[in-house]
């Protein structure tokens, strides 16, 4: 039986199909699993090193505010040693009103200066010589107050009123927090005063005063 002919575009199409299928891409095959773990460990690796850089950033700036804190502390107790307290300036207690003063009259004194006993202890000073704070407190008057002259009164925390009388003139206002050694006013003779002096009384509760040598010796500064 003869053979059949085929016809030639036929044997084209399946020539080009049977190449087709051999020049095909070959599939991709999946990264090897010891690249991936290379890869990982690379970016746990940048992620520790950015954490530790932001350690080491946070660590010199707490040095540099602990350093500012050291030398705020150095200038805060010279500051309070010339005004008598030498121990810790955390625990200030209190501290002298003046840096540089002579006692003067005493409490308790009797006769024609003072209409009753003298209810506080007298500190002579030069006209203009800055009074401080001798504990923290609240200001609680600013005031002319007659005999007195211009008088600051601070409250503090304990309720124990501390005045300071005579001053010619006064750097804080009602209101006013106030730490020891803080600026209170200046030494005058304002009111009934022979010549210029601090006048500082201290009264626990706001009621009879005591001594204010006694109060201050207990506190921790001998004037």
């Amino acid at each position: 039986m003869p053979a059949i002919p085929r016809p030639a575009g036929l044997l084209l199409a399946v020539v080009a199909v049977t190449a087709g299928l051999s020049l095909a891409a070959p599939r991709a095959h999946a990264a090897p699993e010891s690249s991936v773990r290379e890869e990982t460990s690379r970016s746990e690796t940048t992620l520790l090193e950015r954490r530790l850089r932001e350690r080491q950033r946070s660590l010199a700036a707490l040095n540099r505010r602990a350093d500012a804190r050291d030398r705020a502390l150095l200038g805060r107790q010279r500051v309070l040693a010339t005004y008598g307290w030498t121990g810790d300036p955390d625990q200030v207690a209190a501290v002298l009103p003046l840096a540089s003063y002579s006692l003067s009259a005493g409490f308790g004194l009797t006769g024609p200066l003072w209409e009753a006993e003298h209810g506080g202890q007298d500190f002579g000073a030069a006209t203009g010589e800055p009074i401080v704070a001798v504990a923290a407190g609240t200001v609680t008057e600013v005031a002319d107050a007659g005999p007195y002259g211009l008088r600051t009164v601070v409250t503090l925390p304990d309720g124990t009123e501390v005045w300071y009388c005579h001053q010619s003139a006064t750097d804080v206002s009602v209101g006013q927090a106030v730490d020891a050694a803080d600026p209170i006013g200046a030494v005058g003779d304002s009111g009934n005063a022979t010549g210029p002096h601090l006048h500082l009384e201290v009264r626990p509760d706001g009621g009879s005063p005591i001594d204010p040598y006694d109060w201050l010796v207990e506190a921790g500064v001998t004037p």
